[in-house]
């Protein structure tokens, strides 16, 4: 029998600053983080953000134990303020905690 990961083996974790640049033609709100594993790992993870439906599930491979760079970019025409979250779906559901945005149009 293969060994299993333990959850806890697994983070996400977003910087908790994104970089917000443009002038609402669009403006784009763009969220950098980090996924990791203390083993090798197939995970797929997703990123959601408040009152909109989840992104597309993408699939990163480690490995060996480490980490892997991940980013969202989002693109926005309106005044907007909003949270996103980097969600683990497999091999268990993590979510890192939420990053706050604003965006404002004149």
């Amino acid at each position: 029998m293969l060994p299993l990961i333990a959850l806890a083996a697994i983070t996400a974790v977003l910087d908790p600053n994104p970089v917000i640049t443009g002038n609402c033609n669009p403006t784009r709100v763009h969220f950098t983080g980090r996924i990791a594993s203390g083993a090798a790992a197939k995970i797929t993870y997703t990123w959601i953000r408040l009152n909109h439906p989840a992104g597309p599930a993408q699939t990163l491979e480690l490995a060996k134990p480490g980490s892997a760079p991940v980013s969202y970019d989002l693109f926005i025409r309106k005044s907007e303020d909003g949270a996103v979250t980097l969600r683990i779906l497999l091999p268990g559901e993590i979510d890192s905690a939420k990053v706050r945005y604003r965006v404002t149009c004149k």
